[in-house]
């Protein structure tokens, strides 16, 4: 492994999008030239996209991209139609998308008891076009989609992909050969986990319903599977040869035992070469790249890239990659070609993208498990930011935290939210000018651990870390790099990427500390004093003024206000003071007992959720 840092010289002074893109336009061709994998490391809004369609219309080859997303496949198919390029483009076919007898809601929930059944069947591992093919059996009914000839998912995966100068599919869409061989490949972004699949049912029941269908290995069960595997040595070690694909659903097919799994054969050779680590996970080679890990629960997750190896070349695209992690999905050793060096990466954020990043709290706060989302703190920020640029900020969150905002005033507040998950390929924050992010995507340890034992790392949290500090030891770090602080700053970079009428940037408040290091963010560290609980009594408090003023009542004391409240006279006394500290109210001491007495500044101003001071 080798890394060309020739691509990201030069370009430190004056930098501008256009010395970006046509420097980006050198650096592709150079990774598409190259014999091995190629990651092009360009920061999102670089144009990387775009470029490898050019680079194909300049050059007439034929290419297929694999993407996450139908927003950036429409992309991809807008491009392609543009007179610059004028691309012949097809749109490879997805089950989902395609066959009209699977109905799914918004949500991507079955709407029919046919599609429960069909999905039920796909979830063993059957293929959509396996499933088509024996749909009566599989199914006891003709589905709809056959009742009028060929279904459209069948027809659009059987299509010739000769005449197309471009492929556009999912990730997932790569695993067939027929749509990357002898044609060029990219990969647009970090794949993550779709070339990941996991069974979390029993493991001995599928072991058993495989080894029932396999003539190679003469065991009747899981269990005979391990207590005889000595005695049949050669049988094993010919059956390990043999062994081709998770794909082969041949013996789901054919199998009486409902346990039965298209990942039954992967299944059983990962308990045949199975490691034990450190921390009690397994790790299996499985060969040509495929790798699976067993957690301790039993539950197996398979890592199989897709076989490229006919492609004429292949290039990932990636704006914030972690090398290790790359290697490890595609399964192969990959050479880096950066667009920018370090020093650049910073100038481009600021000058070229015109983002500003302010970072609101010195906290970690992790809120994709839900456990440290904050409502009471969160939404009177975010509230703040309303009446501070007098616009209504996007909102990026995790989905947890999505659901405990729900209902707490969120959505009256923001222009358009939404969590971590949804955000790859999307460019639905691209015309807002004011964002913030809440929390960051920690996933768990449990899922550090698992991208570990993938790669064959015995991986734990070093004793007495956590937060910003957490120290998973070398790999881990790289991990917790990829899924948590290169994720926030990719949906910091979400917001503003398109120039409109001369306008462009956004600025972006980050509420965590879990930006990426080389990142020098603008630091507003904000305190905030929460009126959105009910025992807090401060919105009481201030409806009680407000109702003193309507009725001309310009001053007062604290027993004016407790007589219509409920809260006790020394909680109003402690409110109505801080009323006086930040400023809504002012107060004097007078009278007989010298007592304190309170009159109006700004009441009328205050917010709804609570009051939020950011440091200068």
């Amino acid at each position: 492994m080798s890394t060309d840092t020739s691509t990201a010289a030069g370009l430190s002074q004056n930098l501008t999008l256009e010395q970006i893109r046509f420097r980006l336009g050198d650096v592709i061709w150079k990774a598409f030239e190259h014999p091995q994998t190629s990651l092009i490391e360009a920061l999102p809004a670089s144009g990387k996209s775009y470029g490898v369609l050019r680079w194909a219309a300049e050059t007439g080859n034929q290419i297929s991209v694999f993407a996450p997303r139908h927003e950036l496949m429409d992309e991809y198919e807008d491009w392609c139609a543009e007179d610059d390029l004028d691309l012949s483009v097809a749109r490879l076919a997805s089950f989902h998308r395609d066959c009209e007898s699977v109905s799914l809601d918004e949500k991507g929930n079955p709407t029919d008891e046919l599609t429960e059944k069909i999905l039920r069947i796909y979830r063993q591992g059957i293929k959509g076009e396996t499933i088509h093919q024996n749909a009566s059996r599989l199914l006891g009914e003709q589905p709809p989609c056959l009742e009028h000839g060929e279904c459209s998912f069948i027809e659009g995966i059987n299509i010739d992909p000769e005449p197309y100068d471009v492929l556009l599919g999912h990730y997932l869409h790569a695993y067939q050969t027929d749509w990357t061989e002898e044609r060029y490949v990219a990969i647009d972004e970090f794949p993550g986990d779709a070339f990941l699949q996991e069974y979390t049912g029993k493991v001995p029941p599928a072991v058993t319903a495989y080894v029932e269908e396999e003539d190679l290995l003469p065991f009747r069960d899981y269990e005979e599977l391990f207590d005889r595997q000595s005695e049949f040595r050669e049988e094993v070690e010919l059956w390990k040869q043999k062994v081709w694909s998770h794909y082969d659903a041949n013996h789901v097919l054919q199998a009486k035992n409902s346990s039965a799994h298209a990942l039954g054969p992967l299944m059983t050779l990962a308990n045949l070469e199975k490691e034990r680590l450190d921390n009690r996970w397994r790790h299996a080679d499985l060969g040509n790249g495929k790798v699976a890990a067993r957690n301790t629960e039993h539950e197996w997750s398979f890592l199989l890239p897709p076989n490229l190896g006919e492609a004429e070349s292949v290039v990932a695209l990636d704006g914030t990659p972690v090398l290790e992690l790359w290697e490890l999905v595609m399964g192969t050793e990959i050479e880096r070609f950066p667009l920018l060096d370090d020093s650049d990466r910073q100038t481009y954020l600021e000058d070229v993208l015109g983002l500003e990043i302010v970072q609101t709290t010195e906290n970690w706060n992790a809120y994709q498990g839900g456990d440290g989302v904050s409502p009471t703190v969160d939404i009177p920020v975010v509230e703040k930011l309303n009446d501070l640029h007098d616009s209504t900020p996007g909102v990026i969150t995790s989905k947890k935290g999505l659901k405990q905002y729900k209902g707490r005033g969120l959505n009256s507040l923001a222009s358009r939210t939404e969590n971590y998950g949804n955000l790859k390929g999307s460019n639905s924050f691209g015309t807002i000018r004011l964002g913030i992010v809440l929390g960051n995507p920690h996933p768990g340890d449990d899922v550090v651990k698992k991208w570990g034992a993938l790669a064959g790392y015995s991986i734990e949290r070093q004793e007495g870390t956590s937060g910003e500090d957490t120290d998973y030891g070398y790999f881990g770090n790289r991990v917790m790099e990829a899924l948590i602080r290169n994720e926030v700053l990719q949906a910091v970079m979400r917001f503003g990427r398109e120039e409109v009428d001369g306008e462009k940037g956004a600025t972006v408040y980050v509420h965590t500390s879990a930006l990426p290091e080389w990142i020098e963010p603008e630091k507003r560290i904000v305190s905030v004093d929460s009126w959105m609980t009910q025992e807090n009594g401060m919105k009481q408090v201030i409806e009680a003024i407000r109702e003193l003023n309507e009725r001309d009542i310009r001053e007062w004391k604290t027993g004016d206000v407790a007589d219509r409240i409920s809260i006790y006279a020394r909680y109003t006394r402690e409110h109505l003071k801080n009323l006086v500290e930040q400023g809504y109210l002012e107060s004097w001491q007078g009278g007989r007992g010298n007592a304190f007495h309170f009159s109006n500044v700004c009441i009328e101003e205050a917010p709804e959720y609570g009051h939020v001071e950011f440091a200068e």
